[in-house]
């Protein structure tokens, strides 16, 4: 008997990672478009936006003081949706112009799911535009759909044990991101009883900033107002190889690409799962196509052995993402995991971790040993890769002033996130500049804080972006005793 092993891809391969909400960066292409115009797609995007109804978004991709993320949620959800999928194909079309590189497997998250049928060549360009706009207006048009997410910092079987615990059929497992990290969606009232629930049990719950309580039931209406637009719009069997997190399995033909579309509302995210089954069949190397990093410092969290690149994790120019996707192309699985160098700081390294097995003691740990919450703030969908709390430290001694505080900060924040110090300048700002995203920001927050010992304080992180006006925040809740 001959035993036939069948590899659908060599591990040289990419996997190009297509971000849901969280992969919005006010200006992500403007230092590209300095010397040279848009990637063309934007412009596409644009002119088949307008002839569906929608906005124009090419200005939130070329313009570095472009609206903000709270901006777009409180006031242009439409135009954040349409400028998050534009973002992912121009990404992805820049990958094969600068450097010939090409995905030998495409995964979306949520919403990135619309991007990645795209750009498998599942939807037409034109398709894929008029989908995404449908997609809002039916969100839009739907009765009870208030709601929002949070995410909590616990493997999958405790928070199933915490969220059944309260018996509410509002709430929702959305989206399974991590060993240690689950989302839940559902009513605001339904979370807050959450969140309270998950502080007593010591379990850290981050509020999400999202418009909709996305994958979850309370959606259902909005899923079947979008189901007629779905069926007016050709779908083909993938051209590249997809695996679909909603799914959880591979995307292979033109009812599977239906079936993402027409369910993606109501239906959890498997990303964990589809991280697991494609590192099984031999795929190490994974791309970001959207803005920032929270899919491939998933990756990172999650799968040894694997190596990653975030090109647009901050704004680039030309030249800086011709090098990053070029040492990517050129890198061998088993190496050291992290991004490129591209002659310009800020250069992002990824720290490669290897998770803990999913079981019991993972995931339902004593409640005595669990972290001590962080402060309350709203986040970005997305989450950013877990770190353990830095030992408790006395308060340092000194003059008192705050610029002694940002040094200390500074060494802090480049030790965690693996940038030069040198680009952690007191005034400059964590999320725009330096692409570190706000949850990543909570979790540095959450060291300094413990570092000194000092208390919690009910925050918005979005307040403090930059090392002075963080240095500000620890001075007036050490009362004076954080000096440097």
């Amino acid at each position: 008997m001959r035993i036939i092993i069948v590899s659908h891809s060599s591990s040289t391969e990419p996997v190009f990672l297509f971000p849901g909400q969280g992969g919005y960066l006010p200006g992500c292409l403007s230092r590209v478009c300095a010397g040279r115009a848009l990637p063309a797609v934007v412009g596409q995007v644009d002119a088949l936006s307008l002839r569906y109804g929608g906005p124009t978004i090419s200005g939130l991709l070329e313009d570095a003081d472009a609206p903000p993320l709270d901006t777009l949620l409180a006031s242009d959800v439409p135009a954040l949706s349409l400028a998050i999928f534009a973002t992912e194909l121009a990404v992805f079309d820049l990958a094969r112009e600068l450097a010939g590189v090409t995905p030998g497997l495409v995964i979306g998250h949520s919403f990135g799911e619309f991007a990645a049928l795209t750009a498998a060549g599942a939807l037409d360009l034109a398709d894929g535009v008029r989908l995404v706009i449908a997609r809002d207006r039916a969100l839009r048009a739907a009765d009870d759909t208030e709601g929002g997410m949070v995410a909590l910092r616990v493997g999958r079987q405790r928070a199933n044990a915490v969220v059944d615990s309260l018996a509410d059929r509002g709430l929702a497992v959305a989206a399974h991101n991590g060993y240690d990290q689950v989302v839940v969606s559902g009513p605001h009232e339904s979370l807050d009883r959450l969140t309270a629930l998950a502080g007593l049990l010591g379990i850290e719950a981050t509020r999400l900033r999202v418009p909709y309580p996305f994958h979850n039931r309370l959606l259902g209406e909005a899923n079947r107002l979008f189901e007629a637009d779905v069926a007016g719009v050709r779908v083909r069997a993938p051209r590249v190889p997809m695996y679909s997190p909603v799914l959880g399995r591979r995307v292979e033909t033109e009812q599977d690409g239906r079936e993402i579309l027409t369910s993606h509302l109501e239906r959890e995210v498997g990303f964990l799962p589809a991280l697991v089954s494609v590192r099984g069949e031999g795929f190490t190397h994974f791309l970001e196509c959207g803005a920032r990093a929270a899919l491939t410092d998933l990756v990172n969290a999650n799968l040894p052995g694997v190596r990653t690149a975030a090109p647009v994790r901050q704004r680039r120019t030309l030249d800086e993402l011709r090098g990053v996707f070029a040492a990517f192309s050129s890198t061998e699985a088993g190496s050291d995991t992290g991004s490129w160098t591209t002659g310009a700081p800020p250069v992002a390294v990824a720290e490669p971790s290897t998770p803990p097995a999913p079981s019991a003691g993972t995931d339902v740990p004593p409640v005595e040993r669990a972290e001590p919450a962080a402060p309350r703030v709203e986040q970005v969908v997305a989450p950013a890769r877990t770190t353990a709390p830095a030992p408790v430290e006395p308060p340092p001694s000194g003059a008192g002033d705050v610029s002694g505080l940002v040094d200390e900060l500074r060494t802090l924040y480049a030790s965690a996130v693996g940038y030069p110090e040198e680009v952690f300048e007191a005034d400059i700002e964590l999320e725009a500049d330096l692409g570190i995203d706000s949850i990543r920001q909570t979790e540095l927050l959450q060291r300094a804080r413990q570092k000194y010992d000092l208390p919690e304080a009910d925050i918005r992180i979005t307040d403090y972006t930059t090392l002075e006006s963080i240095a500000g925040l620890l001075t007036e809740l050490g009362a004076g005793r954080v000096r440097a």
